[in-house]
């Protein structure tokens, strides 16, 4: 709302200064940094429940939260509101498919051209990359919310990955092609998040506790 103390212009302001700073390269430039901006997606109640109560969920997207948790995040509850909560949240989950969708693409075409034995090529899967300029609401918890974070878009990206793309579990055979094929198959074996905020947040090292795949640095 109007007067607000948190600084929700931020986000629009981050994404205005980068379009300004990418137009303003070179066309050889831009096609290095091979960067398009895109809407965030919403994300959807499925995948806020890799991470989140569902009744918690619910309730906060049907308006039925109480003032006293309402205070604890930090705003009062609007529809307009849960959209930017939704696409917050579905922006970092695009982002991350994104980026491990092309990093797929690319490791098959660098197989290929190891099986054609072509010598001369760039390795350039590790270059892989997708941002989203809002998020990093780490101090969401399952079942509630603090701290202006309602849910925990980092760790819903990293349960949507986990589940869509699994490591699989290797299995001894016989074949040594078909254990070979196994190895060399793309999938999320573990997953880091950088957090950079003076205080780590709390709501994710929750969330990922017991869980090795995830770890915070």
């Amino acid at each position: 709302p109007p007067g607000h103390r948190f600084p929700i212009g931020k986000y629009r302001e981050v994404r205005i200064s980068l379009q300004s700073k990418i137009e303003a390269l070179s066309q050889d430039e831009q096609s290095k940094v091979d960067c398009d901006f895109r809407i965030s997606p919403l994300a959807t109640v499925e995948q806020l429940i890799t991470t989140h109560d569902e009744h918690y969920v619910q309730r906060y997207l049907n308006g039925k939260m109480t003032e006293l948790e309402n205070r604890n995040i930090g705003f009062p509850w609007s529809l307009q509101h849960v959209n930017r909560t939704l696409s917050s949240v579905g922006g970092t989950v695009a982002a991350a498919l994104s980026a491990w969708e092309k990093y797929c693409k690319r490791h098959e075409l660098i197989q290929k051209k190891e099986h054609n034995r072509q010598e001369s090529f760039e390795d350039t899967t590790h270059l892989c990359w997708s941002a989203h300029v809002a998020g990093g609401t780490h101090h969401a918890f399952k079942d509630y919310g603090e701290g202006f974070c309602i849910f925990s878009d980092i760790a819903v990206a990293a349960n949507v990955l986990l589940q869509k793309y699994p490591a699989p579990a290797l299995i001894q055979q016989s074949n040594n092609h078909t254990q070979k094929n196994q190895l060399s198959t793309p999938a999320i074996r573990r997953i880091l998040i950088i957090d950079l905020d003076v205080h780590q947040g709390n709501g994710n090292a929750v969330l990922f506790q017991g869980e090795e795949r995830v770890k915070t640095f």
